[in-house]
């Protein structure tokens, strides 16, 4: 495999990614560790392959780097001490992070960047510290799944490669290959047989997922849509085995159990029983009636705070927008609002309550003490009051009711379905592609479900565009598409680090009764909140 565009075009856009990134010729990373153990397949599969590689290396002043899907160090073969302590030095430790913005332009980072062969010679590293090594990195692309699996890079002291480790390491990386494709095989063959296991029973849906995988038995078909395979994969991926109610893209909430495979990291058997007693009501949708004279509807800007308000309020309401006042350059009228609200008999909506000074929040807690009981309500709409002010915090502690909406990185088990039900608002015949929702599942999503509308606003107008009626991870905008700024905490860590957070606000904070529920244990657990940056 070669990289389409002339060597020296690709070296030079990398340096310009990696200056972006802010990281100077002189920088001297600390090496970002992590934990590595996701890369036993390939680990697997490279073991020997690289045995018999340091067998023909021995006696040679050169190296082999081995990085895994995510650009992490997993393996360093040398016979040369120089090399090896210069290797060391340099920060090619097991679990170091070898990407562009972790270490710049490398044979490793780079290489995995460009999907293609690559050498880089001394002067063309972007670190000083690289710049006495040649490199040769080539991609190992999985024959099943045609992903990039990891990189493997031949180095050594000297301002120009080898040419004979081109070939070299073209036959390791082939090897490897061939071994990976023959992994994936055994593994397909035991989710398929324990597809069939499961399957027996013909009252219950049941489907599965591995790598380029998925099955369904005919109750499953008809329950889930492509893009609820996205949130069956997130689940794979957290390692959890407890079972889990999530929201199918039909609306439809099921109850899930996961059957997890011995010896197959990356797949599961899932069992669903829909709950036929659940109000189907689109995921975004809200209750119509509320019988509390004052309700709190708190969660981060974008999560839906004002479409549930109106969902709860008569259309006469009077609503006072506090931003839309203050970028105005008016002064919010708080007592008028209330004022008006009570001559005409409707309810009141505060938006962004937590905009407002003290004064107002005084009067805004006064106004909701003495409201009668019968009148409409008035409905508050703020961020939460943590870190806030004591008069904010009082506000939301006089309303009698109290909806806490949680941003939509908490909800990975519903961004399938959201995803669907914003596309199908656009257009009823659109349909979220599986792979989309995988991308949708690894984002961070600070923007909520706001930030979610734009880019599947945009995500359908390529699709229309085009004729198609199917939305596909391509169609989503490029820093949306899987490699964004989450992907260093994406699919296995982001989805390990909100299950331990769930876990530990599930058990108001006890790591042992965290632990329990997670089925690690403690040690483990303590490991992780620090590997994770858990801040508890």
């Amino acid at each position: 495999m070669t990289t389409q565009l002339p060597q020296r075009d690709v070296i030079a856009a990398s340096w310009r990614r990696v200056q972006s990134s802010g990281l100077e010729p002189d920088d001297r990373p600390v090496p970002t560790l992590s934990d590595i153990a996701a890369a036993d397949p390939l680990l697997d599969a490279a073991r020997p392959v690289l045995a018999r590689a340091a067998e023909v290396l021995g006696g040679t002043k050169t190296a082999l780097l081995l990085v895994d899907d995510q650009s992490r160090m997993v393996a360093r073969v040398s016979a040369d001490t120089t090399l090896e302590r210069h290797l060391a030095d340099s920060g090619a430790v097991d679990g170091a992070a070898f990407d562009e913005e972790a270490m710049g332009t490398t044979a490793l980072g780079t290489t995995a960047e460009v999907r293609g062969d690559l050498v880089i010679n001394g002067g063309e590293h972007y670190l000083e510290q690289f710049r006495k090594l040649s490199c040769f990195g080539r991609p190992i692309i999985h024959p099943a799944t045609r992903r990039v699996a990891g990189v493997i890079c031949m180095t050594e002291i000297a301002p120009r490669i080898n040419p004979l480790s081109v070939p070299l390491v073209r036959g390791l990386v082939d090897d490897i290959a061939e071994r990976l494709l023959n992994r994936s095989h055994a593994e397909h063959r035991a989710v398929v047989a324990a597809f069939e296991k499961a399957s027996r029973r013909r009252d219950v849906a049941v489907a599965a997922v591995g790598d380029d995988l998925q099955l369904t038995n005919t109750l499953a078909a008809g329950l889930l849509g492509p893009g609820d395979f996205g949130t069956l994969r997130m689940m794979v991926h957290e390692g959890s085995t407890r079972d889990r109610t999530i929201t199918l893209v039909s609306g439809i909430v099921a109850d899930v159990a996961v059957d997890r495979l011995p010896g197959v990291r990356h797949a599961a058997v899932f069992r669903l029983r829909p709950r036929l007693d659940h109000d189907q009501a689109s995921v975004l949708a809200a209750p119509t009636t509320i019988d509390v004279a004052s309700i709190a509807i708190c969660g981060e800007p974008g999560t839906g705070r004002s479409s549930r308000a109106e969902a709860l309020v008569p259309a006469d309401r009077v609503l006072l927008d506090v931003a839309a006042r203050l970028l105005d350059g008016t002064v919010p009228d708080l007592a008028g609002a209330i004022r008006e609200a009570r001559s005409r008999e409707t309810g009141l909506v505060i938006d962004g309550a937590d905009l407002l000074d003290d004064r107002s929040l005084r009067l805004l807690q006064t106004a909701i003490a003495t409201y009668e009981p019968g009148r409409p309500p008035i409905v508050v709409i703020s961020e939460p009051a943590t870190g806030g002010s004591s008069s904010l915090a009082a506000v939301l502690g006089r309303c009698r009711s109290r909806i806490t909406l949680p941003p939509l990185r908490q909800r990975t088990s519903e961004i399938a379905a959201i995803g669907q039900q914003l596309v199908e608002r656009i257009d009823s015949q659109l349909e979220l592609g599986s792979d989309a929702a995988d991308a949708l599942v690894c984002q961070e999503w600070p923007g909520n479900l706001t930030e979610l509308s734009i880019v599947l606003d945009e995500a359908a107008a390529a699709v229309l565009a085009r004729g198609s009626r199917l939305v596909t991870a391509a169609d989503l905008p490029a820093e949306y598409r899987g490699s964004t700024r989450a992907s260093r905490l994406m699919g296995m860590e982001q989805a390990e680090r909100q299950a331990i957070i769930d876990a530990l606000d599930a058990s108001a904070g006890n790591k042992s009764h965290a632990a329990k529920a997670l089925g690690v244990s403690r040690t483990t657990l303590y490991a992780r909140i620090r590997a994770l940056g858990i801040g508890r």
